[in-house]
């Protein structure tokens, strides 16, 4: 891998990108149609913020239980202004892969959104890019991606075979000292760091899920005890009315 290339040789170029006043369940709709985590946010094409899917996935615990449509929910109680991470960290397309992994490391961030002069996206480059170069080597094929169609393959989270074989030539690269610009720690740094994020996100979404259960099943149990305390109720006046005492006595 040549750490001096500059990132327009490995970044994506045809990137998804979600308007700043887009509805959020239309961030939504992106995540969950195309294997991406990543979302820039643009204002009349000007890069202006960043957004995850683990920013998104904090709505979760804010969907209602009472069959509310929740896209219709979400957005009228939240703007993608409200989610999106910013200022970004970008990066020009002149600068190195280097430069890039050292952003990364620094800001602790997975994806770099590339811009020119005047912030307008260019592309984006992300860890997955940079291990696939580190595997396969960098290519530039020039060849030309329909927007609408969005290719995110270099976006897309490796095999698990072609992810092993990256990490331990990186594992080799750093035990040897074959690694001078720290690029190969980098990524095994980065790599731990995105499996404890991803184990974050089974934790949160499982503890949402539960506390669901959790309050509808007490919803239910208030419930029981209120039919419960009424029918009470209503045996002590019954009981006490002067018909039942005539009756008794």
């Amino acid at each position: 891998m040549g750490f001096q290339y500059p990132v327009d040789r490995l970044m994506t170029e045809a990137v998804l990108w979600v308007d700043v006043s887009s509805p959020v369940s239309e961030a939504l709709r992106l995540f969950a149609e195309y294997p991406v985590h990543h979302l820039p946010v643009v204002r009349e094409q000007t890069l202006v913020g960043m957004l995850s899917s683990a920013d998104v996935m904090k709505l979760d615990g804010f969907l209602p239980m009472n069959g509310v449509s929740s896209r219709e929910y979400l957005d009228q109680r939240f703007g993608i202004e409200t989610l999106m991470r910013h200022p970004v960290i970008s990066i020009r397309p002149h600068q190195s892969v280097e430069d890039a992994a050292h952003l990364m490391v620094t800001h602790a961030v997975h994806a770099l959104p590339v811009v020119n002069i005047q912030d307008h996206l260019l592309g984006i480059i992300t860890t997955t890019d940079m291990m696939q170069a580190l595997l396969h080597g960098v290519s530039r094929s020039g060849e030309q991606v329909d927007p609408a169609r969005a290719s995110t393959s270099s976006q897309a989270k490796p095999s698990a075979d072609a992810l092993e074989v990256a990490l331990e030539a990186a594992r080799e690269a750093a035990l040897a000292k074959r690694d001078p610009n720290g690029i190969a720690r980098a990524l095994l740094y980065l790599h731990r760091r995105v499996a404890t994020l991803e184990e974050a996100q089974r934790l949160v979404r499982r503890y949402a899920n539960a506390r669901k259960d959790e309050l509808a099943a007490l919803v239910k149990a208030l419930d029981r005890a209120e039919d419960l305390a009424e029918r009470e109720q209503s045996e002590v006046e019954n009981r006490d009315s002067p018909v039942t005492q005539r009756a008794l006595s």
